[in-house]
């Protein structure tokens, strides 16, 4: 037997170095897709809150009691406090200000939205307008969870690779744009 063999046997086997973990791949177009997704979610989610915020909050309290879903009390809070945070979302989804963050708020307002239009359907509420984009735009209930679920997805994907154009976590980060 030679001496190297020997020497191995004696020290045991050769420790290989520690795997590391490989990078997540993915299309070289997806951290693109992803900030085209992100982008497109907050305007969304400006537009609608704009929209709602020109109305009067009397007529959205009206359209959320439409969905039999909250005790009336409710209404009125709801109607003023989710234009804003739409408005917010949205400015800050497009501003690329801690977009992992607000891809998530999004993702969540989108999944209520959809039980609470779906919840209409199941209990056979027939509601004209999803109140969506305020007087904007007129969605089915159909329509809207379409909408809702495809904004749902592009949400994820701006959570999971929306990096790219976030110029705002940049600068406040690194102090540049």
């Amino acid at each position: 037997m030679s001496a190297k063999r020997a020497d191995k046997r004696a020290d045991g086997p050769a420790q290989k170095p520690a795997a590391q973990p490989a990078p997540e791949q993915g299309p070289a177009w997806l951290p693109t897709a992803a900030a085209a997704a992100r982008l497109l979610v907050g305007a969304v989610f400006l537009a609608s809150g704009l929209e709602k915020a020109a109305m009067p909050p009397e007529e959205f309290a009206a359209i959320i009691q439409g969905y039999w879903l909250l005790p009336p009390s409710a209404h009125l809070p709801l109607a003023l406090a989710l234009p804003p945070i739409e408005v917010l979302t949205g400015l800050a989804l497009l501003a690329g200000y801690n977009y992992r963050g607000f891809s998530a708020a999004a993702g969540g307002l989108f999944l209520a939205f959809i039980v609470a239009l779906a919840s209409t359907l199941l209990r056979g509420i027939p509601l004209p307008d999803c109140g969506c984009f305020g007087r904007g735009v007129h969605l089915s209930v159909p329509q809207a969870l379409g909408l809702d679920s495809a904004l749902l997805c592009l949400s994820y994907l701006a959570y999971r690779k929306g990096a790219a154009l976030s110029w705002l976590d940049r600068w406040v980060e690194k102090g540049t744009p």
